[in-house]
């Protein structure tokens, strides 16, 4: 783990998540944790190191699928946004073709599909506060990248988790995203307000305030090819043709091609079923 300010920790984990750990004196707190089994085994062995005794909470930063079934490996008390709890609860099959980590081959092998979603002890709506000891957190509700979006603001350490807001060289999540919202988060994440702050991406890790502007330029252009679509209330063959368009504009390694299609592929088909959904409730 690295110890990327006092008591805050990150680590990459092999299918692509960046985990975090907070140390304080009323107990650690996790931010995510990781999706295979063999990984929370070892991820824990490694905070048991950090702490003493077990973590106190987990902070899911939103409801993408590696992280709502990674929560079963833990035995902390569970920290989700309320929306949360109107997710789907288990994969459909059309979504199990679609890779949303990066770092594995096989990202729905055994170790990952025999996971089950563990619901949330605690839930809030626009933001909570942890006071722990000296240390103080703030959960922010950010809807942008995911109805569940969480950040986690630690003032005094100048450190900020975002999720899945900012992702470098790959494509976004888009299944669960307001794209007009996703724009006004990272507005706001580029701004005075978080000026010194150390931005952690949860596919990512420390990434600079030019990546996100450059991710907000990206989530901008996805919009305007969505919009026309969305006016004529294409057919979702129609929005599987942005895909090499999106591709275009990421700059992602040459062996992750079909992954990064996959991604986008699974996004746009939840997306559009979600919208479907809503435009027949209206």
């Amino acid at each position: 783990m690295q110890e990327i300010a006092p008591n805050v920790f990150i680590e990459n984990n092999s299918l692509g998540m960046v985990t975090g750990v907070i140390r304080t004196e009323a107990g650690s707190v996790l931010v995510d944790s990781p999706s295979r089994q063999d990984d929370v085994r070892s991820w824990r062995s490694g905070t048991a190191k950090l702490v003493m005794g077990e973590p106190k909470f987990l902070i899911s930063l939103d409801t993408n699928y590696d992280r709502i079934l990674s929560s079963k490996g833990t035995s902390c008390v569970i920290i989700t946004h309320r929306n949360s709890l109107t997710v789907p609860r288990t994969r459909a099959a059309s979504q199990k073709s679609a890779d949303e980590n990066l770092g594995s081959n096989d990202p729905y092998d055994s170790q990952v599909s025999s996971l089950r979603w563990i619901p949330p002890e605690i839930v809030f709506d626009s933001s909570l506060s942890l006071h722990l000891g000296e240390m103080d957190l703030l959960l922010e509700h950010h809807a942008g990248s995911n109805t569940s979006g969480i950040w986690v603001i630690l003032a005094q350490q100048k450190v900020i988790f975002v999720g899945d807001t900012v992702v470098v060289d790959q494509p976004p999540f888009l299944a669960y995203a307001d794209l007009a919202i996703w724009q006004e988060d990272l507005k706001v994440l580029a701004s005075r307000r978080y000026k010194s702050y150390q931005i952690v991406s949860a596919r990512s890790g420390i990434v600079s305030v030019e990546q996100v502007r450059e991710m907000n330029k990206l989530i901008g252009a996805i919009r305007s090819l969505l919009t026309p679509l969305i006016d004529r209330q294409a057919a979702l063959e129609d929005y599987y043709e942005l895909i090499p368009k999106i591709m275009k504009r990421i700059n992602y390694l040459s062996a992750t091609e079909e992954l990064c299609a996959n991604r986008l592929r699974w996004g746009l088909t939840t997306w559009y079923e979600q919208n479907q959904k809503v435009m027949k409730e209206a």
